[in-house]
């Protein structure tokens, strides 16, 4: 069974001081949900992804994945300030106009309370698992930061507990590229992010210094970044880049604290090529949790795909999860 509903959730406070009047969210769910949450997993997507779960992390969700409709609901809200169906930059704000470059700044506590208050509207109050990747995971671990007694355990891949120093660095050139013209920018700035998702044995294994596969005048790593360009210039408008490369360097958990009675297990996974979010400050960040007395545990995906393994590489990052997860019976 898949549902997709919009969901009306009001006005949100933000962090930043201002406020988005009325807002709403645009929710996915796969199977059926318990009444107290117990088969219920969020799923948070990275920055460029939807609701639709199943759609950009298969192997994970769906029939016959790790998190099958059939033991468990698998839930997938679109972020605040994204452009698949919440209230972003795309919608109107209130003098009628969209909001484009006005909308406001969001954080990921902004997000996460945000969603809180949906899966209030289609009244569960807590979740198995939180879990998801990049922006996703730090979207998973800011829920247990803030509501620990609604998570039982939070899966972040290939995040840590803060946004670092040079991926901040990374994100301002992207919205700095953007900032230049809203197509070439965006094509830019996607070129720029596809580059931090991959490893450099990836790139020469794949491309190296061959002549595009096309029979274009270029080299084939030119065209695989063309081509990645195109992607995202059919599927994703700059201001809602933007606001979620901001929301990503707003993140840091790292003073939070998190009472040991009844807090969530936490399960921290690192990618041996991901020089974006290294392993080692992955390893670093569960090390942090674990000496304040949380379960906190470390696993690592071996992968050369760098970043971008918890997309690519499903089957070996189900085989890593899977003996962590008890699964739910109904």
């Amino acid at each position: 069974m898949i549902r997709e509903e919009t969901i009306a959730i009001g006005a949100l406070e933000l962090e930043c001081g201002e406020s988005l009047p009325s807002v709403k969210q645009r929710v996915t769910i796969y199977g059926t949900p318990s009444r107290d949450g117990s088969n219920v997993v969020l799923v948070e997507h990275a920055l460029t992804g939807s609701s639709r779960a199943a759609e950009w992390w298969p192997g994970i969700i769906g029939e016959g994945a790790l998190f099958d409709p059939g033991a468990w609901c698998a839930i997938g809200i679109n972020a605040v300030g994204s452009c698949y169906g919440s209230t972003g930059p795309v919608d109107p704000a209130p003098d009628g106009v969209p909001y484009g470059d006005r909308f406001p700044r969001v954080t990921v506590r902004d997000i996460v309370r945000a969603e809180r208050r949906t899966l209030r509207e289609l009244g569960l109050e807590r979740v198995e698992l939180a879990i998801g990747g990049s922006l996703g995971g730090m979207r998973a671990l800011q829920w247990a930061a803030d509501a620990p007694e609604c998570v039982g355990t939070a899966v972040a891949i290939g995040a840590h507990d803060h946004h670092s120093a040079m991926g901040i660095a990374l994100n301002a050139l992207q919205r700095d590229a953007l900032a230049l013209h809203p197509s070439r920018g965006l094509r830019l700035a996607r070129k720029i992010a596809m580059l931090t998702y991959k490893s450099d044995e990836l790139l020469r294994r794949r491309h190296d210094r061959r002549r595009d596969r096309n029979g274009a005048s270029r080299f084939d790593i030119e065209g695989y970044l063309e081509h990645q360009a195109d992607l995202i210039e059919s599927r994703m408008d700059g201001p809602s880049y933007t606001a979620l490369t901001h929301a990503m360097d707003s993140f840091d958990l790292r003073d939070v604290r998190i009472a040991r009675e009844g807090a969530p297990r936490f399960i921290f996974v690192g990618i041996t090529a991901d020089w974006l979010f290294r392993a080692e400050d992955v390893r670093a960040a569960a090390r942090r949790f674990a000496l304040r007395g949380l379960d906190a545990r470390y696993l690592q995906l071996a992968s050369a795909h760098g970043h971008d393994a918890f997309l690519a590489e499903t089957g070996a990052l189900r085989a890593l999860l899977e003996p962590y997860l008890v699964r739910c019976a109904r």
